[in-house]
């Protein structure tokens, strides 16, 4: 039986989807720009249908944490992974610039809301 794994994806939220630091893929003719102009947030279920849909067994879904902070909280994660956790596989994402709250952090991520790494 062949499985179908996305292997980095993330539930964009509204401030992800409009940061500056993605003002050039809303550039071109995209579902991007569609999605972050008219609808700028999109609920776990929607996007976890749209996997079902094209096959996908398996989503690895991280949480964001870019040059200005976090984009993507864990606990966003979390929610799609307590609702689906048969398709969802939690990854944490962490300031690296604070190595002790970062572990601290990890800990709580595995421990507490069902993430793998």
């Amino acid at each position: 039986m062949l499985e179908i794994i996305d292997a980095w994806m993330q539930f964009p939220n509204k401030s992800f989807l409009l940061d500056p630091m993605f003002d050039s893929l809303r550039r071109w003719p995209t579902h991007w720009k569609t999605l972050a102009e008219d609808n700028p947030s999109v609920s776990h279920s929607e996007a976890l249908a749209t996997f079902r849909e094209q096959g996908v067994s398996k989503v690895i879904a991280s949480a964001w944490w870019g040059p200005a902070g976090c984009m993507i909280t864990n606990d966003e994660v979390a929610v799609a992974v307590r609702a689906e956790p048969e398709l969802v596989v939690g990854i944490a994402s962490v300031d690296i610039g604070r190595p002790m709250q970062a572990v601290r952090e990890l800990r709580r991520c595995v421990r507490e809301l069902g993430f793998k790494a």
